[in-house]
């Protein structure tokens, strides 16, 4: 006697439901993995807001929202703001006209900030900075152990700059871009490529008596210098400072026109914590330039100093040290602490 087998429209019918529920369980599991993330990054959210607080700077993050489902996390907040706190008050306060930090649920630990103008800080009840741009954005990977790259970048960024009664000041550049990482090896460190694009400023122009943009780069790499988001990077330096850290400056260039100064060299913090170490380079195309400042102080040169070093350019050597700013043995600077 045989077994009654089973109906072929059952089977049909699992066949034709079963890639639904599937997709149903996907988006159900999918929902709570976003919905995990989104806590998460407002978790860590409140934890850097409570450990600034702690340190005496209040960030305030209107109208927080977290959106992006189903692939994006996106945190924004209208006008956000920080407060800094001194002895007697109010110290420093800074407002940006808006945040939204984007994440990927495929990609944790990569944040991309876009970053909306104007950027106004008031220093003091006589100075306030304000900061616009054509565009703005940072990129930041890391996590809770502190962060591997570091990436700003700013077009057309302009500055201006309040002084109480006195006509405000501005600085325009065509860009600006900053990118830190953290430098592998035996010794970690801190990596740093510095550039600000064809900067215009009328005292400058004035003091070297040419109208062309000046373009400034650096890059330097810190051993044993780790920024941890968790402590301030004050105290990151100190403990580098105390650890006798040097920084080795792989090119400090700057460029105006037919004028080129760069230099290389070490620098480290002192016990004051101000700059010490050297540098040495050459300055080619300067005649013009320091033929407009020793006439100012009262010394007719001629082409003399342009034409030291011949075609190579003049050589350079610039020392701190002792909180002095030194060209060869000519006092140039006082050096005040960074911090």
């Amino acid at each position: 006697m045989s077994m009654p087998s089973a109906s072929p429209s059952r089977f049909s019918r699992l066949g034709l439901y079963l890639p639904f529920a599937i997709l149903a369980l996907f988006a159900a599991l999918w929902s709570g993995v976003w919905a995990f993330g989104a806590r998460r990054v407002g978790d860590v959210m409140d934890g850097f807001v409570a450990r600034e607080a702690t340190r005496g700077r209040d960030w305030i993050c209107p109208e927080r929202s977290i959106t992006g489902f189903p692939f994006r996390l996106q945190l924004h907040c209208a006008k956000p703001q920080v407060i800094e706190k001194g002895p007697n008050g109010l110290m420093r306060a800074a407002t940006l006209g808006g945040l939204t930090l984007h994440g990927r649920i495929t990609s944790p630990g990569h944040y991309i900030a876009l970053l909306d103008a104007p950027f106004t800080m008031r220093i003091d009840t006589d100075r306030e900075v304000t900061l616009n741009w054509k565009s703005a954005r940072a990129s930041f990977r890391g996590g809770a152990a502190g962060f591997s790259e570091l990436s700003v970048e700013v077009i057309q960024p302009l500055v201006k700059l309040g002084l109480g009664e006195s006509p405000d000041q501005r600085v325009n550049a065509k860009d600006f871009s900053l990118h830190l990482r953290r430098s592998p090896g035996e010794n970690p460190g801190s990596d740093l490529l510095l550039r600000i694009g064809e900067i215009r400023h009328p005292f400058v122009d004035r003091f070297v008596g040419g109208a062309e943009p000046m373009t400034l780069e650096l890059q330097s790499t810190a051993p044993g210098l780790l920024l941890d988001p968790t402590r301030r990077i004050e105290e990151s330096l100190d403990a580098w400072r105390l650890a006798r850290g040097q920084a080795r400056v792989i090119l400090a260039k700057a460029t105006k026109g037919q004028a080129l100064v760069d230099v290389s060299g070490v620098l480290g913090l002192d016990a004051e914590r101000r700059l010490e170490g050297n540098l040495q380079g050459r300055a080619r195309g300067v005649d013009q330039v320091l033929n407009g400042v020793t006439r100012r102080m009262g010394l007719e040169m001629g082409g003399l100093l342009g034409r030291l070093g011949g075609t190579q350019g003049m050589p350079i050597a610039l020392v701190f040290e002792n909180g002095r700013m030194r060209f060869g043995p000519f006092p140039l600077a006082q050096l005040a602490p960074l911090y």
